[in-house]
């Protein structure tokens, strides 16, 4: 049985789920930081004329986007996907890393009730961490 009612639009906000990926993602083991990406370059320089140049290029409706260094969120149709972009620690295996971040990022986005598309994880940068 289905009803005729529509349901009405959930409006999300992912700067906050942004930050807490990034948190979770910037403390996980081996990670050494995330990959500054242009996109997220481009986005500190100037938020208000950005912020017009998207309303201005982007249709209304088009789907929420959130970039930060290393980290692209879209939600789309109620499911977001993730890119993200990392330097690891030569002592991990980067394979194994990335399947580590992948996870963890699906379980965060998870818990926050918001389905969950793709996790696209890129090794840019494997490097030693400077000793303490």
């Amino acid at each position: 049985m289905t009803s005729e009612q529509s349901l009405p639009a959930q409006v999300v906000d992912l700067d906050p789920l942004a930050d807490v990926i990034s948190a979770a993602l910037i403390d996980h083991p081996g990670v050494v930081r995330l990959e500054p990406t242009l996109r997220s370059v481009i986005d500190r320089w100037t938020p208000a004329a950005l912020d017009q140049l998207h309303r201005t290029l982007r249709p209304a409706g088009s789907p929420p986007v959130v970039a930060r260094d290393g980290l692209l969120l879209t939600l789309s149709d109620g499911v977001l996907n993730l890119k993200i972009d990392v330097a690891t620690d030569i002592n991990r295996s980067a394979l194994d890393l990335a399947r580590e971040v992948q996870d963890m990022a699906a379980r965060l986005v998870d818990a926050e009730g918001i389905a969950v598309g793709r996790v696209d994880v890129t090794i840019l940068a494997i490097e030693g961490v400077p000793a303490a």
